[in-house]
């Protein structure tokens, strides 16, 4: 059997490329919704509410915003739990932290996606 230093124990290891690889997925689908949705906002400039929310309720608009909160707020979820991982010292409590963290972005992303349908239906 192999000799581990002290204080370190035999324990399964996780490949943790799976989540590198979706987060920089993730990054990428944002980074161009992003962009798609800047130059939408440069010229919402002039427009009055009505307007501005007509734009928005038009359907490739709608469904490309609520894609960008999906993505967007997967992409968050995967980088706060790397960052927990990584910062936060406690080990008994770290898991459900994570779980907090990740079930607050679920209901911001319900509250958001409902928003949408409201400005969009």
């Amino acid at each position: 059997m192999a000799e581990f230093p002290a204080g370190i124990s035999h324990r399964r290891r996780i490949s943790g490329v799976s989540h590198w690889r979706w987060q920089r997925f993730s990054a990428v689908a944002v980074l161009a919704l992003m962009s798609y949705f800047t130059i939408l906002l440069a010229t919402m400039g002039g427009l009055d509410y009505d307007s501005a929310t007509a734009l928005i309720a038009k359907p490739y608009n709608a469904i490309a915003l609520a894609i960008l909160l999906v993505v967007g707020l997967y992409h968050a979820a995967l980088g706060i739990e790397v960052v927990i991982e990584d910062y936060v010292s406690l080990q008994r409590g770290r898991r459900m932290f994570i779980m907090l963290v990740k079930f607050d972005l679920f209901v911001i992303g319900l509250i958001s996606l409902w928003a949408l349908a409201k400005i969009a239906l």
